[in-house]
């Protein structure tokens, strides 16, 4: 059984965190692959980390991979945390958020770095509840994880951000009042599981190996931000729409 520390929104409507524990007994990995699969385009504003940052992540995920077969990560990925993901929005309007978000950064100064605390596997939510996970079950997912805070400044950033676009009506219609960060913490996904399976002993000593990073190599800076979009969550075909510097 793996053991966390948990943190999302208390509720829908007020952004207070809520800090419980979670075990994972079992993966169940279904939706997780469904997500791999094509979908409609989106728009992300995310941090793509350097050579060396990836390269740490790949070693570790080449570890995962000869302890389990089945485990499943893109060797050519270039890794990367989100700021800021965007509901489904037609494309024209896509220069409008470009715009907001350049005004905003502008003579913006946030934390130049952020951190991964460990690596740990990912939580599996209700569907249509983000923020009710499924007692003793893992989505199937690896993922990097920061909850440490020199992140808040980062996460922070995100949310003004989010509010200041929400600041224009044609923008508010859009995206919705409620749009803002998923999670007020940083994570990376590495790669996924694409089977089911229980948690084994072997397995779980394998990320106690990861459960406190070496604060030196995953202290990442974060000078400059991307506007892209994507039909795939793990954003291999990524496009470029603009860079920001903050």
């Amino acid at each position: 059984m793996l053991k966390y520390i948990e943190i999302n929104w208390l509720n829908e409507e007020v952004i207070e965190t809520h800090r419980y524990h979670v075990a994972f007994e079992d993966v169940k990995s279904h939706n997780t692959i469904e997500e791999q699969k094509k979908r409609d385009e989106r728009l992300s504003l995310v941090k793509f980390f350097n050579d060396y940052e990836n390269d740490l992540f790949l070693e570790i995920c080449s570890r995962f991979k000869s302890n389990d077969e089945f485990f499943c990560y893109d060797k050519n990925k270039k890794f990367h945390t989100t700021l800021l993901g965007f509901p489904v929005i037609d494309s024209s309007n896509y220069q409008a958020v470009r715009e907001k978000i350049e005004q905003y950064s502008e003579g913006k100064e946030v934390a130049k770095n952020i951190k991964f605390d460990l690596v740990r596997l990912g939580t599996k939510y209700e569907d249509g509840n983000s923020l009710k996970p499924v007692h003793g079950v893992s989505n199937g997912t690896i993922i990097g994880y920061g909850d440490n805070p020199q992140n808040r400044h980062f996460t922070t950033f995100g949310n003004k951000l989010a509010s200041f676009l929400l600041e224009d009506e044609v923008l508010n219609s859009i995206l919705g009042n409620k749009f803002r960060r998923r999670f007020p913490t940083v994570w990376c996904t590495m790669g996924y599981y694409t089977k089911d399976f229980k948690i084994t002993i072997k397995l779980e000593k394998l990320f106690n190996e990861y459960k406190n990073l070496d604060s030196n190599n995953f202290y990442i800076s974060c000078s400059e931000l991307e506007l892209g979009t994507s039909n795939y969550k793990d954003l291999r075909d990524w496009k470029r729409i603009q860079k920001y510097s903050i």
